[in-house]
């Protein structure tokens, strides 16, 4: 039967239930399920009003703060920000011309929607127990957004997909920047040109004159931390592991 329960008072539910037992989703436990132990315990003992304390709050604020700074356009992410949280359009203020938009959790949430808040409330638990991330505040982006140039870098990773691989650069500075196929003027092959496979050019932790173009400055969704990414690849100078 479709019932609706105080979100606060499902997201304190689901807060001590997944640290007690750990989170477990459906499509793993069934009827063990998360979310489906948290709407009994719901059904059974429903508040007369909405459960709020200083761990419920915070919660909440991390997980508001998740659905407006996301940018994941991935369906599953989609649907919890939607049966959570409302999009609330702010009229600007007298003087000012600028619109307020943001998500903001409901005050209740239908039970067959647990399993997306059961998610979000596990992503906040998952976070809070990282260890702490690095502090990246020093770094900044390498050449100036849009305008081709040299720059000297050292290739630090490379992450190979069925059809491309990223390559994970850093300056001597430890700015950060990527890019994904490259000319090597130094590599023939079997070719005529002086186009390179990609696959085979360059090895991590050479270090190596490129002329690229700085095409996008963004802000990485994982650690804060700032990244280049480059096109229109010209390996110049490479020089190795040095």
């Amino acid at each position: 039967m479709k019932k609706e329960f105080y979100l606060s008072t499902a997201v304190y539910k689901l807060d001590d239930l997944i640290k007690l037992e750990g989170y477990k989703p459906k499509s793993k436990f069934g009827g063990e399920c998360t979310a489906l132990v948290v709407e009994q315990q719901l059904r059974e003992c429903e508040a007369p009003k909405a459960i709020r304390n200083r761990r419920i709050d915070e919660v909440m604020e991390k997980i508001e703060k998740e659905l407006n700074s996301n940018d994941s356009d991935s369906e599953f992410f989609n649907n919890c920000r939607e049966v959570a949280a409302d999009y609330i359009t702010k009229k600007p203020t007298y003087g000012s011309a600028d619109y307020s938009n943001s998500w903001k959790l409901k005050e209740k949430i239908w039970n067959y929607q647990l399993g997306f808040l059961a998610s979000l409330v596990n992503d906040v638990i998952k976070e809070e127990k990282a260890p702490p991330k690095e502090n990246l505040s020093h770094l900044g982006y390498i050449g100036q957004e849009g305008i081709r140039g040299n720059f000297f870098v050292k290739l630090i990773e490379m992450v190979h997909k069925d059809d491309y691989s990223i390559h994970k650069v850093v300056d001597k500075k430890g700015n950060r920047g990527f890019f994904y196929h490259y000319d090597d003027r130094g590599w023939k092959g079997n070719a005529d040109d002086d186009t390179v496979d990609y696959k085979e050019g360059l090895n991590v932790n050479d270090c190596f004159l490129m002329k690229a173009t700085p095409s996008r400055h963004e802000i990485n969704k994982y650690d804060g931390g700032k990244n280049t990414y480059f096109n229109r690849i010209i390996i110049e100078d490479n020089r190795g592991s040095v």
